[in-house]
């Protein structure tokens, strides 16, 4: 700044001995500042007319770089003045000084790793929930796409894209709420379409115009002035949007690289080619869920095992590759009995599966995160890993 200024005035402590001074509103110059350039004995002199005293005179030192505060000094009029003291306290002004001067740096700090992206450049790694900053909206026929993207990515450059299925009775942007996929990468693109009638009961499975639509995404998406990179391309669903992402892995496996489905088993199976050996899938199924139950509940559970591994020789509902535990995050009052994960390995005409069984104490259809469950891992975190590794098995 271009000098000190007290506005309510300010209470000078002088050496020992001296009288408080109190120094009404105005400006005091200091070495360094914009304002008339006077020698020390010039600045004393002429501040000890303005405050009337000759015990004491002021000057303030120039901090206003390292922090919004200026700390006082204060000094003896006498031709050998003693060691000053600051006027805040016993500190001498220089401690005064570093210490504002290491409070600003701190803060400073501080300041930038509350900024999107810059925080893994301080910390040394990237975090897995940064997030997509960039939202925008466009119609595709007549439908609404919700589009997350990365705010820094370039354009040019191809990314993998999720996308994002809604279920019965809910819309695109509920799916986006609810779910948050936009929030657990940094690196792609994430895409919320809405049903050919908005918040409808189901999707189209082998509808020309639905098929149509589902081709055409790609596309739209470079249109919107992003490159999708089409060998990672993902679709998830919850409920009946994930039985139509077990679909589209099926009959569009030319487009879909993998598929995940939260709480949702297959239907629709006349209009399945059966003789595509799919995609790799995650089927996430809580056996504690109404909806399911409706639909058949175990039942369901192993005829979609059978469907999405019918090429496998043996029974694709005992003897998987491996069975682990999910881990979950640390909750005093967890709301799940169990979570484990089973794996069945892809063979010459069957695709990989993973199957995340779970099952909470109280009955939900919810998707799986801690907003919904006390103590759930994130349905959106764990597959979108999946797809990361079934990425990582197809370059390899």
């Amino acid at each position: 700044g271009s000098g000190f200024h007290c506005d309510q005035g300010c209470l000078l402590r002088p050496p020992a001995g001296g009288q408080a001074v109190h120094m009404s509103p105005a400006f005091v110059w200091f070495p360094g500042s914009k304002g008339p350039a006077h020698s020390k004995d010039e600045r004393t002199k002429s501040n000890v007319d303005f405050l009337g005293s000759p015990h004491v005179a002021a000057t303030c030192s120039g901090l206003s770089l390292a922090a919004p505060l200026i700390a006082c000094e204060a000094w003896s009029l006498r031709q050998h003045p003693e060691t000053k003291a600051d006027a805040v306290g016993r500190w001498g002004c220089r401690d005064i000084k570093w210490l504002l001067l290491k409070l600003g740096v701190v803060a400073t700090f501080l300041a930038l790793l509350s900024v999107p992206g810059l925080k893994q450049v301080f910390t040394g790694g990237v975090s897995p929930h940064v997030g997509l900053s960039r939202k925008l909206e466009f119609k595709l026929d007549n439908r609404s796409v919700l589009l997350y993207a990365p705010a820094t990515q370039l354009r040019a450059k191809p990314l993998p894209a999720v996308v994002v299925l809604h279920g019965s009775d809910t819309s695109n942007f509920e799916m986006a709420k609810v779910t948050r996929y936009h929030k657990v990468m940094n690196s792609a693109l994430v895409l919320y379409p809405e049903m050919r009638i908005p918040k409808g009961l189901d999707w189209g499975y082998n509808a020309s115009w639905e098929t149509s639509f589902f081709r055409a995404l790609p596309g739209a998406v470079a249109e919107a002035g992003y490159s999708v990179d089409f060998s990672q391309i993902f679709v998830v669903g919850h409920s009946s949007g994930g039985t139509m992402s077990l679909f589209l892995q099926n009959n569009m496996p030319d487009l879909f690289r993998a598929a995940a489905a939260v709480e949702a088993g297959v239907g629709h199976l006349e209009e399945w080619y059966n003789q595509s050996s799919g995609r790799p899938v995650m089927l996430v199924w809580n056996h504690n869920d109404p909806v399911l139950q409706e639909y058949g509940g175990e039942a369901l559970y192993f005829t979609t095992l059978r469907q999405l591994r019918r090429h496998d020789l043996a029974d694709p509902t005992i003897n998987p590759s491996y069975v682990k535990q999910v881990a979950v995050p640390e909750a005093s009052n967890s709301g799940i009995a169990y979570a484990e994960r089973m794996a069945w390995r892809a063979t010459e005409h069957a695709s990989a599966l993973e199957v995340v069984s779970w099952k909470t104490w109280n009955p939900t259809h919810h998707w799986a995160n801690q907003r919904a469950v006390p103590g759930a891992f994130d349905a959106a975190v764990i597959t979108w890993h999946f797809f990361q590794r079934m990425a990582q098995t197809a370059s390899a």
